[in-house]
């Protein structure tokens, strides 16, 4: 329903103009999702070939799945967690403990442990971005800076393979996104 504006006078000749209220305006809704069950994809399931894969991808491979020691910093933040989330492809990240990897997805704090160079890239790769505004009292430049920062610090205690400080280095420096 058309509401017409308070107190309105008429510029010139013009009548009043009716007030425009947003609720007055019906938004399009996007459609439905229709989740479909994985039987309608199977078509979509691509079987992998041992022989896709490069020397280069399958070392990749294994050097990702070497063991590191580590210490995840506790934060100073008196909130804080106590645990850092790690997850790689659905799995839970894998700590070596009483002989054997368990799969524990939340990695303790404050204690040095083993774990996958794959989790370690997760946590290197947690990073946040904080914003400022400023405009400088100049209405056509704002400028809007980002600061991105590690969302987890920590600690490498013992990477035995060579290029792990490299590889390290290389990640903490990339700024994804």
């Amino acid at each position: 329903m058309a509401r017409t504006a308070i107190n309105a006078k008429p510029i010139g000749a013009r009548p009043p103009t009716p007030e425009f209220h947003s609720s007055d305006v019906k938004i399009e809704q996007k459609p439905d999702i229709v989740a479909t069950s994985h039987k309608d994809r199977e078509t979509d399931i691509i079987k992998a070939d041992k022989h896709q894969f490069s020397k280069e991808y399958l070392d990749e491979l294994a050097f990702n799945e070497e063991p590191v020691t580590i210490r995840l910093e506790p934060s100073t933040d008196k909130n804080a967690s106590t645990r850092f989330p790690v997850w790689v492809n659905g799995k839970p990240g894998e700590i070596y403990q009483r002989g054997k990897w368990e799969e524990i997805g939340y990695f303790p704090t404050g204690t040095p442990f083993v774990t996958k160079r794959k989790y370690l890239a997760v946590i290197v790769g947690a990073k946040i971005d904080n914003i400022t505004h400023h405009d400088e009292a100049i209405v056509d430049n704002n400028v809007i800076r980002r600061f991105t920062s590690a969302l987890h610090s920590f600690s490498v205690i013992e990477d035995k393979n060579p290029k792990g400080h490299e590889w390290l280095t290389r990640l903490l420096r990339a700024n994804m996104g």
